[in-house]
């Protein structure tokens, strides 16, 4: 902050009516100042005056009794002060009682005369220079105790910012091994995402895999036979071949249906030539959707005219 240079101000800071934040800002920039310094001293001195001679009011007395007299050094500033009013006001008394008339002329009696006039004016000019010799003194040991004061604030700085130092180091150390952590759970986590993927993919190359049995008709129509085709419990797809002969029809149709004669799935069965001459109605089938059972496979083959017709029977179980 800025010091208000009016004597008023001044003589606030001295009787300690300021904030405590208000008092240590105006001492930093004293230090920093000299004129305003010098001016503070001059405004102290007329204080510590003022109460030597009786001409302060009372609340102003009893505010520097209790802040500006509770410093020894202050105490003993006040004392010397004291002694040395004293003093001048003696000689200053002494010099107007001590006036006598000339009556001699003679060179001796005016050169007496001049000796004691001289008397007093020395007295007062070793008094003030006395005077003069403490204030600086008291100037150079306030600024050593300020300065002291400044030392010591700049050490708990030093200690502070040294141990914030050591703070943020140990917290950086924290945040590498972290890091490396973090770094680490990453790395795994990209493994494991890339274990997984794998096996996705090898799971849906099994998927869609595709089994192909060969059928043989029933050796009689209707008659109950032993399944001619016995397939393990699969997952993945199964297709089935049937050959036909040259029937003629437009399209063939499947029906799969349990022994029993619950149908399980029905649908139109695809065609393919393998070769020139064999023909060949082909269905894929779900492996999930045939459990363990005996089935019936039949196949018709539709004529032009939309009527539908039984080709042949074939006979399978699921173990």
């Amino acid at each position: 902050m800025k010091i208000d240079q009016s004597p008023n101000w001044i003589k606030r800071f001295l009787l300690g009516e300021l904030t405590e934040a208000d008092q240590t800002a105006i001492e930093q920039e004293l230090l920093a100042d000299r004129e305003k310094f010098e001016q503070v001293c001059a405004v102290e001195d007329d204080l510590i005056d003022s109460y030597l001679r009786g001409k302060m009011s009372r609340g102003d007395r009893e505010r520097f009794e209790i802040h500006y007299l509770a410093s020894q050094y202050n105490r003993e500033r006040v004392a010397s002060a004291q002694i040395l009013i004293a003093e001048i006001d003696r000689i200053a008394h002494g010099r107007v009682t001590t006036g006598e008339v000339e009556t001699d002329s003679s060179w001796w009696k005016r050169y007496s005369d001049s000796i004691r006039w001289l008397q007093p004016d020395f007295g007062l000019a070793l008094v003030l220079a006395i005077l003069f010799a403490s204030g600086a003194l008291w100037l150079y040991l306030e600024r050593a105790r300020l300065l002291g004061e400044i030392a010591k604030i700049e050490n708990v700085a030093q200690v502070k910012r040294a141990s914030f130092k050591e703070r943020q180091q140990e917290l950086e150390s924290r945040n590498q091994v972290l890091e490396r952590a973090r770094a680490d759970e990453r790395q795994r986590y990209e493994e494991s995402k890339a274990a997984l993927e794998q096996l996705r993919i090898q799971r849906q190359s099994l998927s869609r895999t595709v089994l192909s049995f060969l059928l043989t008709p029933a050796p009689v129509r209707g008659e109950k036979t032993q399944p001619s085709l016995t397939l393990p419990l699969l997952t993945g797809r199964v297709r089935f071949l049937m050959e036909l002969n040259s029937y003629g029809y437009v399209g063939y149709q499947f029906s799969l249906q349990t022994v029993e004669g619950r149908e399980i799935l029905r649908g139109p069965a695809g065609k393919f030539r393998l070769g020139k001459n064999r023909e060949f109605a082909a269905l894929t089938i779900e492996a999930g959707k045939l459990t363990t059972n005996d089935y019936i496979l039949i196949l018709s083959g539709q004529t032009a005219d939309g009527r539908e017709e039984e080709i042949d029977r074939y006979f399978l179980r699921v173990s």
